[in-house]
């Protein structure tokens, strides 16, 4: 799955719509010919995007760090990388004083991750972690301050919990051994610290990145979060942290944490048996909650932490067959753009739709209505923008994709583009949208959709369907 991105700093001005399939420009041919390159993740930084390619060459698989600003000789090949069949390639990116990190192969073990920095020379790329540290994938590092929080094994007894400080390269452990945290939990930041469970799952550890700092909570009220294949949410809010135990089990449970005790907020009930239909995240200074019910209705909750600033915004009453698309074979994942939620969901007459959230009830309502009457836009991803719009893409009656952009109302939903094979938006660059898409003559390839002039947002021109 190609990975959505925040922080674009892009102005979309107007609109380029099409009946027929639309051209796109070839901005790189990794792997020469008919031949797939095989693409791992996209970051955007400093007006390129920055991504690991890998390929087949003479029977041996190979990798490149590569940075493109969408031209064909603007994209570049920064340094060949190892190739590893299992750990990292380009995982969680991110950028700390005008440098790019990333996690990375390990050379030493052939497996897991390292971390590397690149300033965008091949010089400058290198890893910077100890090798033979085998850092656990499935653990998000965190960092607070100039300290990388990781979670190591390899030469340690079980898991090695360190700092890396990213001036020196040098690491400070922090506790060896250590259990490590339950692993579908993110974390959430509070009071400057890391909130994180243990990988029992009986109690909260706070790290600020440093051995005197780390320190085992005590929370009263704390409910139980089971070893049970869920998975567990955190989301960071200004009075403290919201959670969800056990997102499997039912009924789900939405709770509150302060650090020193714990109130649950509200509960409900879900309809899929087999897959959690609910979806947390935050909107300004409040969450929103996107919960599936038993009785196959859909509801929108917002939260501010307190028991008495929690409950429903909206729910599709008295429509009893609606559903959000993430929860069925659809599955396009909502995402945030500024305080803006775009999502997909059948409210039981629409069929499955674009819709959008302030988080308030005046301001959760139907985009545009796609594909006409009852039936499903097939929207399959969304990616969302630095000035509060979203790119959608559809599957259409041809065998291809349709691109959409919009900003949140009918009049500003327009078409971008056709295309007659499946594509994936991967970044957008100044007036350029990046996608990987695959043609008879290249294979799977870096492809441009340059639109010059894009349709404001508000724009009055009725939506091509």
């Amino acid at each position: 799955m190609w990975r959505s991105f925040f922080g674009i700093g892009i102005l979309l001005t107007s609109v380029l719509a099409a009946e027929e399939p639309t051209a796109l420009r070839l901005v790189a041919d990794l792997n020469p010919g008919r031949e797939s390159a095989g693409f791992f993740d996209f970051y955007v930084w400093g007006g390129q995007v920055w991504f690991v390619a890998g390929y087949d060459q003479g029977g041996k698989s190979v990798a490149g760090l590569y940075r493109s600003d969408g031209s064909t000789g603007g994209t570049k090949r920064i340094k060949d990388i190892p190739w590893q069949a299992q750990g990292s390639r380009f995982d969680n990116p991110f950028v700390f004083e005008n440098r790019l990190y990333f996690q990375g192969p390990n050379a030493g073990l052939g497996k897991g991750s390292r971390v590397w920095v690149t300033d965008g020379t091949e010089a400058g790329t290198r890893p910077i972690s100890e090798d033979g540290k085998d850092v656990c994938d499935i653990y998000k590092p965190f960092l607070i301050g100039d300290r990388l929080v990781l979670s190591l094994h390899g030469d340690y007894d079980g898991h090695g919990l360190v700092a890396l400080n990213l001036h020196t390269g040098k690491t400070e452990t922090l506790a060896v051994p250590f259990s490590g945290w339950e692993d579908y939990t993110d974390g959430a930041m509070l009071d400057g610290a890391m909130l994180k469970l243990d990988l029992d799952g009986k109690a909260f550890w706070s790290i600020d990145g440093t051995r005197a700092g780390m320190k085992k909570l005590e929370i009263k009220g704390l409910p139980s979060f089971e070893q049970d294949d869920g998975f567990h949410q955190l989301l960071a809010l200004p009075n403290g942290v919201l959670m969800i135990p056990n997102g499997s089990r039912r009924p789900v449970e939405l709770w509150h944490t302060d650090g020193k005790s714990a109130s649950k907020l509200a509960a409900f009930e879900w309809s899929m048996p087999a897959i959690p239909s609910h979806w947390l995240g935050r909107v300004g200074d409040r969450a929103i909650l996107l919960a599936e019910a038993a009785t196959r209705r859909c509801a929108l909750w917002a939260s501010d932490g307190t028991a008495a600033g929690t409950s429903i915004i909206w729910d599709s009453d008295p429509y009893k067959d609606a559903a959000f698309s993430h929860t069925q074979n659809h599955r396009a994942t909502p995402v945030l753009a500024r305080d803006r939620l775009y999502f997909t969901m059948d409210d039981g007459k629409h069929g499955m739709e674009l819709w959008v959230s302030d988080g308030t009830k005046s301001g959760t309502h139907l985009v545009t209505d796609i594909a006409l009457g009852n039936e499903d836009a097939d929207i399959f991803e969304l990616f969302p923008l630095a000035d509060g719009r979203a790119l959608a893409q559809r599957k259409n009656g041809r065998s291809g994709t349709d691109l959409w952009i919009t900003d949140g109302t009918d009049a500003g939903s327009l078409r971008l583009a056709t295309f007659n094979r499946s594509t994936n938006v991967v970044a957008v660059l100044g007036g350029m949208i990046l996608v990987v898409a695959e043609s008879d003559a290249f294979g799977r390839e870096l492809h441009a959709l340059d639109v010059p002039a894009l349709l404001p947002a508000g724009g009055s021109e009725a939506p091509a369907k």
